[in-house]
């Protein structure tokens, strides 16, 4: 294999080493945020032809089929289909502490997102997914479980977290891109403000009995499958068959969340993009995915479409 490199094993370096089979994949612990032991709010294969068609490539004896996944907003107590634009304003800067709104945000406006799910996987689609996907990749021999302690683009050369150095002949970048101009020697990362808020994530139980709610028809996510709120100690919820898992700006006090107990959590993660870039290149290196291009828009379909167009 030549000396290419891909930069990281979340979603984005694996769709792109799975189509780029000359590519390495660095990374000492791939699948990034999918490593958390429960899903963090929404993660969803939204559904477009290039997608179907991968994930159909990937389970060629599987039933793949596309889902509806409905989206409200909570004002003043109310669930509603769509939100007000004073919602929207509150929201952003609740999450972001900006006053500016980007197109991306609040997914993107949709009321429903079509998205493929595997066999009777539901919400696990997505990781389970992914997960596969990085098999292939390692039964190639394309896995490099090492970091990269740095690059410089003007002498295509590279260094690891082991010491071994030499050339490179391409790099693809879905790290962070504060890693990224951590470990080069030349891009200069002055005209960018990488700034972040936190995201804090708790997984609950349900305060009714689950059983209960189905024979009712009372549970949740028979009318929505998550919920924005600008207004509560909450910002998202998403509502799985098992549990709900709460997003937060800040950390919640007590073992409780709308009288539902908190089971797990991650707090303070400072993932929450303030302000996007849409950065594509910077001195010949491909940047690729959400933190990479430094774009709140960019999600897995987004991601693919793009591979594709590389490799077309």
């Amino acid at each position: 294999m030549e000396n290419n490199y891909i930069l990281g094993g979340g979603p984005a370096g694996i769709i792109a080493a799975y189509y780029l089979k000359d590519h390495w994949l660095v990374d000492q612990k791939p699948l990034g945020q999918l490593n958390i032991p429960f899903i963090p709010g929404p993660r969803l294969l939204q559904y477009t032809p290039n997608m179907d068609s991968l994930i159909k490539e990937v389970f060629p004896n599987s039933n793949i089929h596309t889902e509806i996944a409905v989206i409200g907003y909570n004002e003043n107590g109310d669930v509603s289909d769509s939100p007000s634009p004073e919602f929207k304003k509150k929201y952003v800067k609740k999450t972001r502490g900006v006053d500016k709104s980007e197109n991306s945000f609040l997914s993107e406006g949709m009321k429903e997102i079509r998205h493929i799910e595997i066999d009777d996987l539901g919400e696990d689609s997505y990781k389970v997914f992914f997960t596969k996907m990085l098999e292939i990749i390692k039964d190639r021999g394309q896995l490099l479980e090492k970091s990269v302690k740095s690059f410089n683009p003007h002498e295509n050369t590279i260094k690891f977290n082991d010491d071994v150095e030499g050339k490179y002949g391409n790099i693809i970048s879905t790290l962070n891109l504060n890693i990224f101009f951590a470990i080069n020697e030349i891009i200069d990362k002055a005209p960018y403000d990488l700034q972040t808020s936190t995201k804090c994530f708790y997984k609950t139980g349900y305060g009714e009995d689950l059983d209960s709610m189905l024979s009712k028809k009372t549970h949740p996510s028979l009318f929505y499958d998550y919920v924005y709120s600008a207004d509560t100690d909450w910002t998202r919820q998403t509502f799985f068959r098992d549990y709900i898992v709460y997003e937060t700006v800040e950390p919640i006090k007590g073992d409780t969340i709308q009288g539902n107990k908190i089971l797990m959590k991650f707090e303070n993660l400072p993932i929450q993009l303030k302000e996007s870039y849409n950065l594509e290149t910077m001195d010949n290196v491909s940047l690729l995915g959400r933190f990479a291009q430094w774009s709140h828009k960019m999600k897995a379909n987004e991601v693919l479409d793009r591979v594709k167009e590389w490799t077309n």
